[in-house]
């Protein structure tokens, strides 16, 4: 005989086994739309929080551009950002979105903003994100710093201290043998990375270009780095450091004709092999050698780094044991 549930004005009253099943699927299904609910109201209120800030910071960047016009032109009008940089704004605005924009988009938004690193760790708060650490100042990068110069002097290969902006805070012995320069610390003072890429009064420029082959990876390189730099400090471009750093980079015609370029990645690979001519033992015979570059971190912090160098080819095996002879 077959169990049937028997029904009298909507209530069991025979047979309780499927009903209790399906008053359970049913208490289940109310606390899940509950729960889904919630979900949403948290979700709404954090949208509104959002769209709060950012609407605060656009207003505020149109005060700022009142009188005069921004360098780009911009208006900082709810379309342009939009347009510009959140497709899904007017979305969120006209309340056809509910969904808060992801952790990329929020900094593009920032980005648009010219948000201060303040203001751009502010939005991603409200949008529920982690902020991005500010680099390392004061006691705090010193002592960090005199982590890393530990690890420099007992490094056997040729490597550089750099900071966020990557200027040189200090190199060893064999670095300043391997690329030919100075050994003494004070010389590195007011040195950037890029500086020794692309000033052609130091030998490393020359020496890294001096045939086709050379010269492609030398400009790989270049394109790598400055697209590395700009992808790393995407939330920083509107910090006076940034902007100084940019500034005087723009001296060099090679740094600005590489800015806006993209490397290509079906050609050479980031992090592969670079080129130079070096000096083979007491000799004043100059050899092409192959060698790499890693990076050294001491803490939680990218910044500061040791930039160390790894020989690749036989002739690089050789030159680099005989700096440290």
């Amino acid at each position: 005989m077959e169990i049937a549930p028997c029904f009298h004005s909507g209530v069991y009253c025979r047979n309780w086994l499927v009903p209790r099943v399906e008053l359970h699927l049913n208490m289940v299904k109310a606390v899940s739309l509950m729960t889904i609910r919630k979900d949403r109201d948290v979700q709404d209120e954090t949208l509104k929080g959002v769209i709060a800030e950012i609407e605060n910071l656009r207003v505020t960047r149109q005060l700022d551009y009142a009188n005069q016009p921004h360098p780009l032109l911009k208006r900082f009008t709810q379309q342009e950002l939009n347009d510009m940089a959140c497709p899904t704004y007017k979305n969120l605005l006209m309340g056809r979105s509910h969904r808060v924009p992801d952790r990329r988009m929020i900094i593009c938004i920032a980005e648009y903003l010219e948000c201060t690193a303040v203001e751009r760790n502010a939005l991603l708060l409200a949008a529920g994100y982690l902020p991005v650490y500010p680099a390392l100042e004061g006691a705090a990068m010193e002592q960090a710093l005199e982590e890393v110069r530990q690890i420099l002097s007992s490094l056997p290969l040729p490597a550089m201290i750099v900071n966020h902006m990557l200027n040189i805070k200090a190199v060893n012995e064999r670095f300043s043998r391997l690329f030919e320069l100075p050994a003494h610390q004070a010389f590195y003072k007011d040195l950037n990375m890029a500086d020794l890429h692309f000033n052609a009064d130091y030998p490393v420029r020359s020496r890294s270009t001096f045939n086709a082959a050379s010269f492609e990876l030398w400009e790989s390189h270049a394109v790598e780095g400055i697209h590395a730099y700009q992808k790393i400090h995407t939330g920083s471009r509107q910090e006076p450091w940034y902007t100084h750093s940019l500034e005087r980079l723009r001296q060099y015609s090679d740094f600005n004709k590489y800015w806006n370029k993209r490397p290509d990645n079906t050609g050479t690979e980031p992090g592969q092999h670079k080129m130079i001519l070096a000096r083979m033992g007491a000799s004043d015979k100059l050899v092409p050698i192959r060698y790499k570059q890693i990076h050294i971190s001491a803490g939680h912090h990218l910044y500061p780094r040791i930039e160390a160098y790894l020989p690749v080819d036989e002739a690089a095996h050789t030159v680099f044991e005989q700096l440290g002879s």
